[in-house]
C-alpha cells in the first residue's frame, strides 16, 4: 500500500494509516526536540529566547499528544492541529526562502499526518463487531 494513496475501505487500511501519522507526528516532535537543541546552542540568554522555546515546548506537546491519539487509533482533532502546524512550518520555509530539503520533509510528514487524520475518521465510521469480522471468513 502506498503512502500517497491509501486504501481506508479496509480497517486494516486505516489502522494502517492512523498508525502512520502517529510515526510522522512522533518525527515532527523528534524535530522539534532537535530545534530546542539548536536554539538553545546558538542564541544567548535573552526573552527572546524564552519566547521561541516557550513556542517550540507548545509544538512539541502537540505532536507528542497526536502521535500517541493516533496510536490509540483515534486522533482527528490533535492530528488535524497538528497538520495544521506542519503547514505553517512549510509556510515559513516558504517565505524566508530556507531549507529546501525540511520543506521536503514536512511535506512527506504532512501527508502521513493527514492520511492518518482521514485513518482515524474512518475507524470511527468502520463499526465491525468480532461477529462479523468471524463472518468474512466464513
Amino acid at each position: 500500500m502506498a503512502v500517497w494513496s491509501v486504501d481506508l475501505t479496509t480497517e486494516d487500511g486505516a489502522l494502517s494509516a492512523v498508525q502512520n501519522g502517529g510515526m510522522a507526528c512522533f518525527i515532527a516532535a523528534g524535530l522539534s526536540v532537535l530545534g530546542i537543541v539548536v536554539l538553545c546552542a546558538t542564541h544567548g540568554i535573552s526573552p527572546v529566547l524564552f519566547a521561541s522555546l516557550a513556542g517550540a515546548a507548545i509544538e512539541l506537546a502537540i505532536f507528542v499528544v497526536a502521535g500517541l491519539r493516533f496510536r490509540a487509533g483515534k486522533g482527528m482533532v490533535w492530528g488535524s492541529v497538528a497538520a495544521l502546524l506542519i503547514v505553517l512550518e512549510i509556510i515559513t520555509k516558504l517565505v524566508t526562502l530556507t531549507g529546501a530539503f525540511g520543506i521536503v520533509i514536512n511535506a512527506a510528514l504532512l501527508v502521513a499526518t493527514i492520511n492518518g487524520v482521514r485513518g482515524a475518521r474512518a475507524l470511527r465510521r468502520i463499526d465491525l463487531s468480532p461477529a462479523d469480522a468471524a463472518e468474512i471468513f466464513n
